[in-house]
């Protein structure tokens, strides 16, 4: 997409952050996994699981910078949308993260320092079922001393919904074939609560169930689409069996990328079924109703 965004693509961001012990702890907390896996996965030197660079480099917007959702105001970093284009004038619009390429070399380590580097790539305009959508590709590269993480991102925004009501949940997204595993997982308001708080994600249909119903159309709190791919990606590895997720989130596999699309919202104290090809390298994410809202691809190294 051209005009008048195109002086953002090439923009470039940076940040650093130590890989911090606590956020470790708190992470393994926030799964539930008990003190003595608190323990192990905050140890100097310990290789962070799959996706658990999520804690970290992350923008801390000031309070004055955001937005009456929660998310950080448009025309810093990333284009400001409504500025121009089809939500030009719009007060508002609908920002999520909608699909992610993650490659991985090495480990990135507790106690190491990271340094995140962040580049638009492209921006794009496209027509979709309930009106314009813009997708935003940003690649993030996160290196440490032992390891780098690179992570292709795709931020897409769409008008918000036109009337407040609750809009019914999907029913023509069946899951695919072929599926050998399925585990079951619980999200609820709580869990979703602290991944909000270990991201420092501020979007208020991840914590605030009137915010969804009165505003957003949405039935309860939303699962944050980054929180289902990680599920996803520890099933991969074998840290999620149907004992529930390994305390050291070790698994038998080692992945070298992960790829993830969402397909529509989940949502808080709602099940959700994990399920994996027999190999593990096809994975989706089911609603209680069964239909699709996540589809992923492992490739192991």
């Amino acid at each position: 997409m051209t005009g008048a965004f195109a002086s953002h693509i090439g923009r470039i961001e940076t940040l650093n952050e130590t890989i911090h012990p606590m956020r470790m702890a708190q992470a393994a907390a926030m799964l539930g996994l008990g003190r003595e896996a608190a323990d192990t996965l905050s140890g100097e030197g310990t290789a962070l699981p799959p996706l658990f660079h999520l804690f970290f480099t992350n923008n801390t917007s000031d309070a004055g910078a955001l937005n009456p959702d929660g998310h950080e105001k448009l025309g810093g970093f990333m284009p400001d949308v409504t500025s121009a284009g089809p939500f030009e004038g719009k007060p508002v619009v609908r920002r999520m993260w909608a699909a992610g390429d993650i490659s991985f070399d090495g480990y990135l380590r507790v106690g190491e320092m990271a340094r995140r580097t962040s580049t638009i790539t492209s921006i794009e305009e496209k027509k979709g079922s309930t009106g314009p959508l813009i997708f935003v590709n940003v690649e993030r590269v996160i290196e440490a001393a032992s390891g780098r993480v690179t992570e292709k991102r795709t931020i897409v925004y769409r008008e918000p919904p036109a009337t407040t009501a609750i809009a019914p949940e999907s029913q023509d997204m069946p899951g695919q074939d072929g599926m050998q595993h399925h585990f079951t997982w619980h999200p609820d308001a709580i869990q979703l609560f602290r991944f909000s708080a270990l991201t420092w994600n501020g979007h208020r249909i991840h914590y605030d169930a009137d915010h969804c119903r009165q505003n957003e159309g949405y039935p309860d709190l939303v699962t944050h689409g980054p929180f289902t791919a990680m599920m996803l990606a520890l099933t991969a590895t074998g840290a999620v069996t149907g004992e529930g997720i390994a305390p050291d989130l070790r698994g038998s596999r080692v992945l070298s990328r992960f790829r993830f699309r969402g397909t529509q919202p989940l949502f808080s104290g709602r099940k959700v079924q994990l399920h994996a090809s027999a190999d593990f390298t096809q994975l989706e994410a089911r609603n209680h109703n069964a239909q699709q809202a996540m589809k992923a691809n492992a490739e192991f190294g």
